[in-house]
């Protein structure tokens, strides 16, 4: 099988290709990136890796996909969907990291132009959205009806705060930055509701230790009801629980304005606070180190089997890849795409058409292939609930 990673040269889309590339059963990888000596030199490190550098538009695009099985947008959320239109037109099956809440509506619209062309998108396959949305659907299978899923993100640093330390974000910084100050649509009492964004906080007793959650755009309440709306869902909320080294800082930069996108006017040019702060943000560095951190992704799942209550926890404790040299959170966004357009790619997708990940990717073939990776899944079921 070929598989196309859009971006695979970048952050999370270099664990993408080096997860792909070192997978029996794929033949070509192939690096489509406009970095093309970022793109060659990943490639020179690895077998059966190429390197396409798109020409600009459709067209151009549609012609780095030629002859792909399977493609991963793990470049901007913002492309998903010129991505998906392009695979269209390739003929290829397609998955990403993610596309917070609105972006992923806006991909159910080519769900029909998918089933038609035979073709399968499995979205928002990274970690979390991903992993959290497998959890889920390992829940919800054993399940007659499902009432409520809550799906969280849960990261416990292993050192203290250092409030004079370099900040560098977590993970992109304009998707950060949104899950910061956008509204937080949550599937609330059977309907969207946008909740503020770092409100709805909720501490969660996990093993590692105790973490408070809020809320933030996500795309799994975008995705979790459509899928369990047979079920009889009725509540579907995501919160996200960072250290205070990756919220404080950057709550104290929203509260300033410079998370803003209304211009200011700075010795005669009209600058966008946020795009100055998405452009310097990358220039900290690295993350200073914590190799004691622990991160944990649940779904918390309630529902009935053969008329009782019942509460099913599922959850995986992210890991690191010391070969590759890169933190969990890098590895686990990472790998999951890859799993899943091999799956795709294998024609061992659930269904045509577009949805979450959750009824598009086999639950067993994902989970045995994420143990084989060090991720290994861990369920939960208390019943009945009073």
């Amino acid at each position: 099988m070929n598989i196309a990673i859009i971006g695979g040269a970048g952050g999370m889309g270099r664990v993408t290709t080096r997860d792909a590339a070192a997978s029996d059963g794929v033949d070509e990888v192939r690096i489509v990136d406009l970095d093309a000596d970022a793109a060659s030199a990943l490639a020179a490190e690895l077998p059966r890796a190429s390197v396409v550098r798109p020409e600009p538009g459709h067209e151009g695009l549609v012609a780095a996909l030629d002859g792909c099985d399977a493609v991963v947008n793990a470049a901007s959320h913002r492309l998903n969907v010129p991505v998906m239109r392009a695979c269209l037109e390739a003929r290829c099956h397609y998955t990403d990291l993610g596309g917070l809440y609105h972006w992923a509506l806006q991909q159910y619209e080519l769900d029909a132009e998918f089933q038609a062309a035979g073709l399968v998108a499995a979205m928002s396959m990274g970690a979390a959205p991903g992993i959290t949305n497998m959890l889920a659907a390992v829940a919800c299978a054993e399940l007659d009806t499902v009432d409520s899923i809550e799906v969280l993100d849960a990261v416990i640093s292993g050192r203290p705060f250092d409030p004079d330390e370099t900040f560098v974000p977590a993970y992109a910084p304009d998707t950060l930055i949104d899950e910061f100050t956008v509204p937080a649509p949550q599937f609330i009492d059977g309907e969207a509701r946008d909740m503020p964004a770092g409100g709805g906080a909720k501490v969660y007793h996990l093993p590692e230790g105790d973490v408070e959650c809020v809320y933030t755009i996500h795309s799994e309440p975008a995705t979790l009801p459509r899928s369990y709306a047979d079920r009889g869902i009725r509540s579907v909320e995501w919160r996200l629980g960072l250290p205070p080294a990756h919220t404080l800082p950057l709550r104290a930069l929203v509260a300033s304005g410079m998370a803003s996108s209304e211009p200011v006017r700075v010795n005669g040019h009209d600058v966008i606070p946020r795009d100055v702060l998405v452009a310097v943000l990358p220039r900290q560095g690295g993350a200073p180190e914590d190799p004691g951190a622990l991160e944990r992704l649940r779904a918390h799942v309630v529902g009935t089997r053969g008329g009782e209550r019942v509460e099913i926890d599922a959850d995986l404790p992210l890991t690191q890849c010391a070969e590759w040299g890169t933190d969990s959170g890098t590895y686990s966004t990472g790998v999951p795409p890859s799993i899943a357009a091999q799956l795709l790619a294998s024609g061992q997708a659930l269904r045509t058409g577009v949805g979450g990940p959750e009824v598009i990717v086999p639950v067993t073939p994902f989970f045995a292939a994420l143990a084989s990776r060090g991720m290994h899944a861990e369920i939960a079921v208390h019943q009945p609930l009073a």
